[in-house]
């Protein structure tokens, strides 16, 4: 008599080589990868531009997106994720750095060249400031005489124009008459940032050491000359203004 076992072994079964196809789960084909490493291949440009940050943290947020849970085969473009990532973050910190130590440096200059111009507007060299308030392309050469040269400008100048001279406009009357000698110093950390395309830095500058210290505010334009060579221009030199704002709008 036949048993179970033995009915099992002879019934024919049916596989792969019976002619049926076993179907096995497609991998998902996930696209968020492959941005993430397209966008972290250009977050170098994070390094040239300070605007351009905004690739490394769009590759992030993609690479999170990508690299989310999943059930069954490993997804295609989790690879490519984790890749744009890494180049994401290095590149990042890279570009935060470069530019951390380069606003630092402007902001040393323009510190630097602050001083440098109240103290020749307090020693009444207003005909350097002059050039100090103009772009570097158009400043005089250095081989020029500025006071003969300006003084025939003003020759040739009608009474309403000598009556607003350069030296009579914004902090110039007021710095002048403090004098030489004085020591100022920054009342606020010096800012650093981009307008239109221009670097630009505010500085105050204060007489600490007064007993009624005057505060001085600067608004200075940063280009590089024809020689490559970096050059601050004095675009404003006012008092410091309190802004009026309104406790509540309505």
């Amino acid at each position: 008599m036949a048993t179970d076992t033995d009915l099992k072994s002879t019934v024919p079964t049916m596989g792969a080589e019976g002619g049926y196809l076993v179907e096995e789960p497609i991998a998902p084909f996930r696209v968020s990868g492959f941005l993430c490493l397209l966008l972290g291949l250009l977050s170098v440009l994070a390094i040239v531009g300070y605007p351009m940050i905004a690739l490394p943290l769009m590759a992030i947020a993609f690479g999170m997106f990508a690299l989310r849970h999943w059930s069954g085969p490993r997804p295609v473009g989790i690879t490519p994720a984790k890749i744009g990532m890494v180049l994401a973050v290095v590149f990042g910190s890279c570009g935060l750095f470069v530019h951390s130590l380069k606003a630092r440096t402007l902001g040393n200059q323009a510190e630097y060249f602050a001083r440098e111009y109240l103290e020749i507007v307090g020693n009444g060299e207003f005909n350097i400031a002059k050039e100090l308030n103009k772009t570097a392309v158009n400043r005089l050469p250095v081989h020029m005489p500025l006071k003969e040269h300006y003084e025939a400008m003003e020759a040739k100048m009608s009474a309403d124009e000598v009556s607003e001279r350069f030296e009579q406009t914004g902090m110039h009357p007021t710095v002048a008459a403090m004098g030489k000698g004085i020591q100022w110093e920054l009342a606020k950390p010096v800012r650093i940032y981009n307008h239109y395309g221009t670097t630009k830095a505010d500085v105050i500058m204060t007489n600490a050491n007064d007993p009624k210290p005057t505060q001085v505010f600067l608004i200075m334009d940063y280009e590089i000359d024809s020689e490559g060579r970096g050059q601050w221009r004095v675009e404003q030199f006012n008092p410091v203004m309190k802004r009026l704002v309104a406790e509540r709008v309505l």
